[in-house]
């Protein structure tokens, strides 16, 4: 039986392709952006045996040369378990925070201008850039150039799983974000059969600028920092995601120790030149989080038709779009599908190469108030239809789910009553199946994943369980007898001695969690304190300790002088 910190969700989807090799690449635009992302994931996923590649868009070579940055990643990442031959550098230039060389806004048709007048693609002598180990040469800084970089990336490795960085509030994470979008979308109309599970995630929101939130009572859940995200007028970043439907990892124990021990910790000391070891205390949670895109489409296997407007916006791969990635509050444009305004028909049709078998079909509509799509109809070839509607606001999922249709040969959309100018559809998703690709339980406390939870003089927390991609009643046990999970919240109330907590999935037990609830008496209290007021003087001093050779990076000018004053230091 697995132990209680070996069970997490990256395992339940690695463990369907034992036997074969098993990949994750993760997609981040600046060397440090791994950690924001996913560290502790990675960290995880290395020591369950998974190959972990990870792919940096920029040389984060805006206020250092490219040389610092790359070598404090490849510290980093060594930290992580990650293998030096799995870490790849497509060489772009840092865009900057005001996006002044990002090649989404200045790269179409000519090269951007990098540091030092460089305008094509660099690396490491140890570490050549993505295009030219590739290819034999370098790539121009262009915006077709870092796409096609990225696909042939993921093409190169064919990775199981891929984590990418999402839309936030920095220019150059929205490249990432919109790079690997192009890049998906290309691969998955010219393959049609090559679907990676694919999760989506907030460098800095929930990271890098998350709350300030490590030490105190309990190690808390992320959560997003309403302060630092572009527009408060959504939940997150990117308005169409919802975050009840967010993917919650739990986290192995190295990584939520207090931070001299933490092995999140000891990765964010290797980036100097970020002052990365002051973030610990706002990216460290008790989860990761991550957004699921579908790559297993079936409109892609089709030829896609509509009655008027731009069709292409039903399965580019993107919920929304903007054009000008430097606004501080970007306009949305040229995302949806919008039948003319004389169009009477006002419908969207996708006819298969071959015939499907569809059990689901999901719309992501308008973001902005004002306009949205009411009421719909959808027809099989089957003979099958049912209505649609009214879609979601701020472009959240509208799933859709349908008694088995076997051998369709096409499905066709009508928009029967709407209101605004531009009501209309950002993306089509035609689903075979509604498989998780995980299955994650985690027992909660007041909603936050519990590992080991101490309650403290007044508080009365309430127990629950995180479960996704499981289905059925859960089974739980307290100190070994099956009882009501209400029954567990009594016994909690009325807490005098250590409880053991145990949930098991009834329909598969192997799927299970265990945590254990003490009261947090005087004993516990004071040497929690006190632990926590050591490890704030030892994250002090390490701070300190950094001051200086964060100040010899600006001397650095070449790969030589790095080494020469960095490479035998701890």
């Amino acid at each position: 039986m697995l132990m209680r910190e070996e069970y997490n969700g990256l395992l339940s989807f690695f463990r369907e392709s034992e036997g074969t090799h098993r990949t994750m690449l993760v997609i981040i635009p600046h060397e440090d952006d791994e950690i924001n992302l996913a560290g502790a994931v990675i960290y995880q996923a290395r020591k369950s045996g998974v190959r972990v590649i990870c792919a940096f868009l920029t040389n984060g070579d805006w206020k250092y040369p490219g040389v610092v940055r790359i070598k404090e990643a490849i510290k980093a990442l060594a930290v992580l378990g990650v293998n030096e031959k799995d870490i790849l550098f497509l060489g772009y230039p840092d865009g900057g925070v005001h996006g002044e060389r990002n090649v989404f806004m200045h790269g179409r048709g000519k090269a951007v201008e990098g540091r030092n007048g460089r305008n094509v693609t660099y690396g490491i002598e140890t570490h050549e850039d993505f295009s030219l180990k590739f290819r034999g040469h370098h790539q121009c800084y262009t915006w077709d150039g870092m796409v096609r970089d990225v696909k042939d990336v993921i093409l190169c490795y064919h990775p199981d799983l891929i984590l990418a960085t999402d839309f936030d509030s920095h220019p150059d994470h929205r490249l990432c974000y919109f790079a690997f979008l192009k890049a998906m979308r290309e691969i998955l109309g010219e393959t049609k059969s090559y679907w990676p599970e694919i999760l989506m995630g907030f460098c800095y929101s929930t990271g890098f600028e998350g709350e300030k939130d490590f030490w105190g009572k309990h190690l808390l859940s992320s959560v997003v920092n309403k302060r630092q995200i572009w527009n408060t007028d959504y939940e997150t970043d990117n308005p169409p995601y919802e975050w009840r439907n967010r993917i919650r990892f739990p986290v192995e124990k190295s990584c939520r120790r207090l931070l001299k021990h933490n092995i999140v910790f000891k990765s964010l000391c290797c980036h100097v030149s970020q002052k990365a070891p002051a973030r610990a205390v706002r990216l460290i949670n008790g989860d990761q989080v991550f957004w699921r895109r579908r790559a297993n489409n079936l409109i892609y296997n089709g030829i896609v038709s509509a009655s008027s407007g731009e069709k292409r916006y039903l399965y580019d791969f993107m919920m929304m779009n903007v054009r000008d990635l430097t606004d501080k509050k970007p306009v949305f444009e040229d995302y949806l599908w919008v039948p003319e305004p004389d169009d009477k028909e006002k419908w969207c049709r996708c006819d298969f190469e071959k015939p499907q078998d569809i059990e689901a079909v999901a719309f992501y509509g308008n973001i902005e108030e004002g306009s949205r799509i009411l009421k719909g109809k959808l027809t099989f070839s089957t003979g099958y239809s049912c209505e649609v509607g009214p879609l979601q606001k701020q472009g959240h999922e509208t799933l859709i789910t349908v008694p088995t249709q076997s051998r369709v040969k096409w499905i066709k959309f009508e928009i029967l009553e709407s209101i605004g100018a531009m009501a209309g559809i950002s993306e089509w998703e035609i689903l075979r199946k509604q498989d998780p690709p995980f299955s994650i339980l985690q027992i909660c406390i007041d909603g936050h994943f519990a590992y080991d939870w101490y309650i403290y003089p007044g508080e009365s927390p309430k127990i629950s369980a995180y479960t996704y991609g499981i289905t059925g009643e859960l089974k739980w046990i307290l100190n070994g007898k099956p009882v009501s999970l209400k029954e567990i919240n009594e016994a909690v109330k009325q807490l005098k001695e250590k409880l053991e907590i145990r949930v098991e999935s009834q329909d598969n037990p192997a799927i299970w969690c265990e945590s254990t609830v003490c009261l947090a008496d005087l004993k516990y209290r004071v040497r929690h304190k006190i632990s926590q007021s050591l490890d704030r003087m030892q994250v002090w001093w390490k701070i300190q300790w950094q001051k200086r050779p964060h100040h010899q990076l600006k001397k650095i000018k070449t790969e030589e002088d790095y080494d020469r004053r960095f490479s035998a230091k701890k």
